[in-house]
């Protein structure tokens, strides 16, 4: 593939979750590496508007009073991950006792 179609295949995914408290988001994704091994992942944003609302974006940068909300949307894409993801040792073919 090419990096002109993965970036724009990157550009089109869509989150698999999105936790959020306030302005601050944990969007969850589903990754694959080019081993083929798929993965769940998560990133976190800061949504933002110029008090004129002529403006609003989203940042990747927090500010000390985000703390709070940063931890709840940290545990909440943790939580999620971890009950979504299958244990390495059941991805063997070994058989169960």
């Amino acid at each position: 593939m090419t990096e002109e179609k993965t970036a724009k295949k990157k550009a089109t995914q869509k989150p698999l979750k999105t936790f959020r408290v306030g302005a601050i988001a944990a969007n969850v994704w589903q990754r694959q590496t080019p081993t083929g091994f798929e993965y769940l992942d998560f990133s976190l944003s800061r949504s933002w508007k110029l008090k004129s609302g002529e403006k609003e974006g989203y940042s990747t940068s927090f500010f000390h009073n985000n703390g709070d909300a940063l931890i709840e949307v940290i545990e909440q894409a943790t939580a999620f991950i971890i009950e979504n993801t299958v244990p390495a040792s059941e991805l063997t073919d070994q058989p169960t006792p």
